[in-house]
């Protein structure tokens, strides 16, 4: 269980992580069927050492399950201009952001707030694209060539910037993701601990 809860601090991206939790889970599994004919046997049930087997095997399994789901959120990172909804913006960057103290990088805005405005040139009106020669304007050939390949370049530039900006948004979204359901993860074990502690406190009296 504790390497289990290691393995969150592995990338979210990284398809090592939900490899790893399958080979624990494997493993966890070889030692089950190894510990299934050295388990007691009583009259009153399963014992209590199978049910924490169990549970634990349970909780695994749960954590592969929350693997699979940031594992689905950062997969649209990878499609081109896919906005992410206001709604996530709002109730997950902003306010579970907020409420499990997720600081983004201090160079990067957060994505819930309004973009900042384009840079301006030095009369304070932003910079005008690049325009292309009419027609009829009397230009040469050359030069109406070399301002097709600068808009082109121009509108692949723009479109790289926003698929980069829209990455970042979904990435951040992963990870706050990840990092509240590792919390709620850890407060299921500890709780989960403690109910198996006052079990076995009660047993014991009870022998």
């Amino acid at each position: 269980m504790l390497i289990d809860i290691l393995s969150f601090y592995l990338p979210p991206h990284s398809v090592d992580r939900a490899s790893f939790k399958m080979t624990l889970i494997l493993g966890y599994t070889v030692f089950l069927l190894i510990m299934n004919d050295l388990l007691p046997s009583t009259a009153n049930g399963t014992p209590i050492i199978g049910i924490y087997f169990s549970v634990c095997l349970a909780l695994m399994v749960i954590s592969l399950l929350e693997t699979v789901i940031i594992t689905n959120v950062l997969h649209h990172s990878t499609m081109k201009y896919k906005e992410v909804p206001n709604w996530v913006r709002v109730v997950v960057l902003k306010h579970i952001g907020n409420l499990i103290c997720y600081r983004f990088p201090e160079d990067i805005q957060p994505p819930y707030l309004p973009q900042k405005d384009k840079p301006e040139n030095s009369n304070g009106v932003p910079d005008p694209p690049f325009a292309v020669p009419m027609p009829g304007a009397a230009a040469l050939p050359e030069l109406q060539q070399i301002c097709q390949y600068l808009s082109d370049l121009r509108a692949h530039l723009t479109s790289l910037q926003k698929e980069s900006e829209l990455q970042g948004q979904w990435c951040h979204v992963g990870y706050v993701l990840d990092l509240l359901l590792f919390r709620i993860y850890l407060l299921l074990i500890s709780c989960y601990a403690l109910v198996i502690i006052c079990m076995w406190c009660i047993w014991i009296r009870q022998t």
